[in-house]
């Protein structure tokens, strides 16, 4: 059953730190939110913010940015509606892949696979968060998934 108080809607510039605040609240990087090369949406219950998602877009992929619900919001299916957003505006656009870094989670229960970092690295080399980690030295922690797309 679909919960029709809940609206999930394209961010916009304006809408940068109400992302951010999602992110930070729920433990996510909130480095590069809305950087250009990016597409976020808000999920919004009776008009309040309670979940954000984004995708950083490669040349025929795209990364999987921050899939966050406000703790107090959680459990009720939204971190899916969510996701399967993010997975449809990217088939939408013609990825053949979506791809994700996770600290935690079975991502297999949204139709992904854990991949070598190399491939991720290798294939959004320009994406906002591959290109902090590259400046960084540094390398995201957890694992890498895949999705792809058809």
């Amino acid at each position: 059953m679909t919960d029709s108080s809940v609206q999930i809607r394209m961010a916009s510039p304006a809408d940068r730190d109400t992302v951010t605040r999602v992110f930070h609240d729920s433990g996510l990087d909130t480095d590069a939110t809305l950087a250009d090369g990016t597409t976020y949406w808000v999920m919004e219950r009776g008009g309040q913010p309670v979940g954000a998602i984004g995708l950083e877009h490669g040349e025929g992929a795209s990364l999987l940015r921050g899939a966050a619900v406000l703790p107090e919001a959680r459990g009720g299916g939204l971190g899916r509606r969510l996701v399967m957003s993010a997975v449809e505006y990217a088939q939408g656009r013609g990825d053949r892949a979506i791809y994700m870094f996770s600290k935690g989670g079975d991502w297999g229960t949204f139709g992904f696979q854990q991949v070598p970092l190399a491939v991720v690295m290798g294939d959004l080399p320009d994406t906002p968060q591959v290109r902090a980690y590259r400046a960084r030295g540094d390398r995201p922690g957890g694992t890498t998934w895949m999705r792809t797309l058809g």
